[in-house]
């Protein structure tokens, strides 16, 4: 089932500036504004790269409800290996559930935490889909995109902005959805396996590199049923996706 909403911008508002370097995909980026209006229509996750594209677009649009269709059940988000971010995700792995509670969070508040004023990103414009190179994978079925990521986030603290950036890459692994198992509750909305749509199975984060931020979150806490979320807020300046997650959950 296709429940894709396409909202389009009026025409009075302009669209952003240009990305400054080419090869980029920036989903015609809106202004900043707290009325949240889409400013181009949601791809349809009708392949491999599309399904990224509405990754992206969910991002930028802050729309928590399309973010939530595009996750597999058994979603995994792997934090890069030097981040500290992800200590306690080592063995019990951020799900599904963490996923749309970190976004819902980010998108639209919650938690005590004030949600992002404008989010900015990018992505690579031509996203090239290969075989899933994980054992026992499909190339039918299953396929990967690693692309460049450039995110910038702004939360307003007393009327001034802080910006957080997240630069590197990301590598997702996309499921067909007549072989991807689908959330209980969006089959109980209707969707269905569906060998025209794709989902989100796997999220490799590559954004620690060499220079990355470490221990700009308070060390993590021993691992019970669910992480205790940071104190702090999102650092300004460089951050990983992991940090991200974990300052908005």
């Amino acid at each position: 089932m296709h429940r894709i909403r396409r909202l389009i911008v009026p025409a009075a508002l302009a669209l952003a500036a240009a990305l400054g370097a080419a090869g980029c995909f920036n989903p015609f980026n809106p202004l900043v504004s707290a009325q949240r209006v889409a400013s181009a229509p949601a791809p349809a996750p009708n392949s491999p790269a599309n399904v990224v594209k509405l990754f992206a677009w969910c991002w930028l649009n802050r729309d928590p409800s399309l973010y939530a269709e595009i996750f597999t059940d058994d979603y995994r988000f792997i934090f890069a290996p030097n981040d500290s971010a992800g200590n306690p995700y080592r063995d019990s792995p951020w799900i599904r559930e963490y996923e749309l509670s970190s976004a819902q969070h980010m998108f639209v508040g919650g938690a005590d935490k004030p949600p992002a004023s404008e989010i900015q990103i990018t992505i690579d414009n031509l996203l090239v889909a290969l075989s899933d190179p994980r054992p026992g994978k499909n190339p039918t079925y299953h396929r990967s995109i690693r692309t460049h990521v450039l995110l910038n986030i702004t939360v307003d603290q007393n009327g001034a902005p802080d910006v957080s950036t997240v630069q590197g890459y990301a590598l997702f692994y996309l499921v067909r959805g007549d072989s991807a198992v689908i959330p209980s509750e969006l089959r109980a909305q209707g969707f269905r396996s569906d060998s025209t749509r794709w989902w989100i199975e796997r999220w490799e984060d590559e954004t620690a590199g060499a220079n990355a931020p470490q221990g700009s979150l308070r060390p993590a806490l021993p691992f019970l049923r669910r992480p205790a979320p940071p104190t702090p807020s999102l650092p300004i300046g460089p951050v990983t996706f992991g940090q991200v997650k974990r300052a908005y959950f």
